[in-house]
């Protein structure tokens, strides 16, 4: 009688080892599930917001090339003028003056620093003028003078750089665009 039960007793825990070993299985085949799900809900979300992060960080690495102008203008105590060129590229140059209206422009004298802004398969693109022109945005810029006595070049308004995924340039798209805003005379900055 005792092997019986021991025999019905050793069956009864082996079946519960075996329901045990179903049930892990089913509960990590569930999360896995769960997660593949979350994963593939979460791509369309990654691919939409993509060209917003991608111009955040081109509007940053502008930003900080501005505050860097700034800081070498009043290190060197000489107007220094930033270009944003096409292609990606920043270019700093010592100028005679600000605010020099633009039949006696003012004429570059040395080039401090040319830097890359954007990548070159052309992801992000500045705004043209003619697009911000069609698009109703009133202070945008291509060049920033710094001046180390009378500040950001004499201006009354506020300057704005806008960078729009180019993808979006088609399409006049200005969600995803981000935008490097410059104040009056300090030309402190702020990226939207």
């Amino acid at each position: 009688m005792d092997e019986h039960l021991e025999r019905q007793y050793l069956e009864v825990e082996l079946y519960e080892k075996i329901i045990v070993r179903e049930r892990r299985r089913k509960a990590i085949l569930i999360c896995l599930a769960f997660s593949l799900f979350l994963f593939l809900c979460g791509i369309p979300v990654y691919n939409e917001r993509l060209p917003k992060w991608e111009s955040l960080k081109a509007a940053r690495k502008i930003a900080v090339e501005i505050e860097r102008l700034k800081t070498e203008s009043l290190h060197l105590k000489k107007p220094l003028q930033l270009s944003i060129l096409d292609g990606g590229l920043l270019k700093v140059e010592q100028v005679s003056g600000c605010g020099i209206p633009s039949d006696e422009l003012a004429t570059a004298q040395e080039l401090i620093s040319e830097k890359k802004w954007a990548r070159a398969d052309g992801g992000v693109a500045l705004l043209s003028e003619a697009d911000a022109k069609r698009l109703h945005l009133n202070f945008t810029v291509r060049q920033i003078c710094f001046d180390p006595v009378n500040g950001l070049s004499s201006s009354k308004t506020k300057k704005v750089i806008v960078l729009v995924p180019v993808k979006d340039l088609a399409e006049s798209r200005l969600d995803r665009a981000s935008y490097v805003e410059l104040e009056t005379s300090s030309a402190r900055t702020t990226i939207n």
